[in-house]
């Protein structure tokens, strides 16, 4: 289908999401409240989207609450149930525990009944914070040493599943510990090239980028379906970071890449 073009006031909040495409909350010409991926804004009062790409926003959900379950959301929500497949009672470790995306992953890690959630964050702010989202347990995220702090963490036994940001530098470490059938998922974009090497013991390194999901459009309706779903029932708590007009949405940028929690 055509462009849609969705009006948005001012003082509307925009996330762009440097890990993927950009989002906005808006209403378009015939009154539907949405949020948009792959939008291009052409002032602070407009963009236009396609129409697949244009998902509702139930009532009870907020601007802020949207933009983060379709961006840092629906990556979680894929990165355990299409690359993972995660099952009950499986064990997970989390890197970056406290990003939008890996606080969501927690999250939603708990709410699929996984067994034992491992947090890995580099401060001890970060680390709480992971906890108080859901988190067993939380490690230090410094490299040397972390294989033994997560088998310790999880009773001596490797894990079932690994969630790490692309590039991560702990990444033998973290594939260390997978158990056999273990499945390593790594997500985002990034320069750095993953040196994967021999893998043995019937383990998986599988990749996601949420941009691949918008020539799929029905991928990211299936998972804001069960995210909304679980926000509006209280089961879920989006970290909504800091609110910025269309019009400075480049602020936003370079306070996404400083790397800032939430």
């Amino acid at each position: 289908m055509g462009a849609t073009r969705a009006t948005l006031p001012g003082h509307e909040v925009v996330r762009v999401d440097l890990a993927g495409p950009c989002g906005v909350v808006g209403t378009t010409s015939d009154g539907r409240r949405v949020v948009a991926l792959g939008v291009a804004a052409e002032d602070s009062h407009l963009v236009s989207a396609p129409e697949r790409l244009l998902f509702p926003v139930p009532a009870e959900i907020t601007d802020a609450q949207a933009l983060v379950l379709a961006g840092p959301g629906v990556t979680a929500w894929h990165l355990l149930r299409t690359c993972a497949h995660l099952r009950p009672d499986e064990a997970v470790v989390v890197h970056d525990a406290a990003s939008q995306v890996g606080a969501l992953a927690v999250q939603l890690a708990r709410s699929f009944c996984a067994g034992q959630v491992i947090a890995v964050a580099d401060t001890a702010s970060r680390r709480k914070y992971a906890t108080t989202v859901g988190a067993d347990v939380a490690v230090d995220a410094d490299p040397d040493g972390l294989c033994d702090r997560l088998l310790a963490v999880n009773g001596g036994h490797p894990v079932d599943v690994v969630l790490s940001p692309v590039g991560g530098v702990a990444f033998p470490q973290s594939l260390a510990v997978l158990a056999p059938f273990g499945r390593m998922v790594v997500h985002g974009e990034s320069p750095t090239s993953v040196a994967v090497g021999p893998i043995e013991g019937s383990r998986a390194v599988v990749s996601f980028w949420l941009g691949d999901c918008l020539g799929r459009p029905e991928m990211v309706a299936r998972a804001l379906s069960e995210l909304m779903g679980l926000t509006s029932a209280g089961r879920l708590r989006p970290p909504v970071g800091d609110e910025y007009p269309l019009s400075v949405g480049a602020r936003s940028n370079r306070a996404r890449s400083s790397g800032r929690p939430r």
